[in-house]
């Protein structure tokens, strides 16, 4: 076999890995909906992260279900998890091209979720990791108790229905390796 035949197969390999991943991921995805449908959250300080999220202003809390998008790609994350702070750059990524792409920016929104971390404790996260998406802290333990059992870091991919329903698209531990491979799988859900 020669080299082209070789980079062929492995591309093919890994596009049937990814995609059975992805449907594994799916079929086990815990059924966080109903929980995450009561989760009140705090809104981020931050004006225009609030516009990215279609809140109003005045809102102190909001439900996952008020965010101004189709799909919500969540990252949950801990300050304290050397895990999240290796994979913060290539999150990063992730929402540069989610907001760089025409057919997503609207469709897809990025968010993390500080699990039991203090509004200082994710502010101190973003600014060391340079982190562009909003961070959201979870001051008073809800999004902690809602997802209980959750590894950090951990990604759950929801379809924001009209009228308040979730349903949990993918739901999966650990980070990625590439981003774009990522946003491929997301999209493939």
């Amino acid at each position: 076999m020669g080299k082209r035949s070789l980079v062929l197969f492995f591309a093919a390999l890994s596009s049937v890995l990814l995609a059975t991943s992805a449907v594994q991921a799916q079929e086990n995805a815990p059924d966080y909906a109903q929980a995450l449908e009561k989760l009140r959250l705090y809104s981020p300080e931050d004006p225009s992260a609030r516009k990215y999220l279609g809140l109003k202003d005045k809102d102190a809390q909001f439900f996952i279900n008020q965010i101004d998008a189709e799909l919500l790609l969540i990252e949950i994350f801990s300050m304290y998890c050397p895990h999240c702070q290796k994979h913060a750059p290539e999150a990063n990524r992730l929402f540069e091209i989610i907001t760089g792409r025409k057919d997503l920016k609207d469709r897809l929104k990025l968010i993390g979720i500080g699990v039991g971390n203090s509004p200082f404790e994710v502010k101190i996260f973003r600014e060391k990791y340079s982190v562009a998406f909003p961070l959201l802290d979870d001051r008073d333990s809800a999004a902690t108790n809602a997802l209980s059992g959750v590894l950090t870091p951990h990604y759950v991919v929801l379809r924001l229905h009209k009228g308040g329903k979730i349903d949990v698209l993918y739901s999966d531990a650990g980070g990625f390796d590439d981003a774009e491979e990522f946003l491929k799988m997301v999209l493939s859900l």
